[in-house]
């Protein structure tokens, strides 16, 4: 009962950052500096992490789950 609870808190959390996004969409809300590091290297590097942490973190989870 508390992974449901947990995972109703997690879904309600983003719908509501989803909700308050559409009221952000100015530039100065976001970080200035971030949009003069633009390159392919690091991009790449974001796409790559962010997939190894992902697939990490389900992995994880479903170790905990199922095991």
């Amino acid at each position: 009962m508390g992974l449901v609870k947990r995972f109703v808190l997690v879904v309600v959390n983003m719908i509501g950052e989803l909700w308050m996004g559409f009221y952000r969409r100015n530039s100065d809300y976001y970080d200035h500096q971030t949009s003069e590091s633009k390159s392919k290297i690091g991009y790449y590097a974001f796409i790559i992490g962010a997939t190894v942490v992902t697939v990490g973190i389900v992995g994880w989870m479903y170790n905990r789950i199922y095991s």
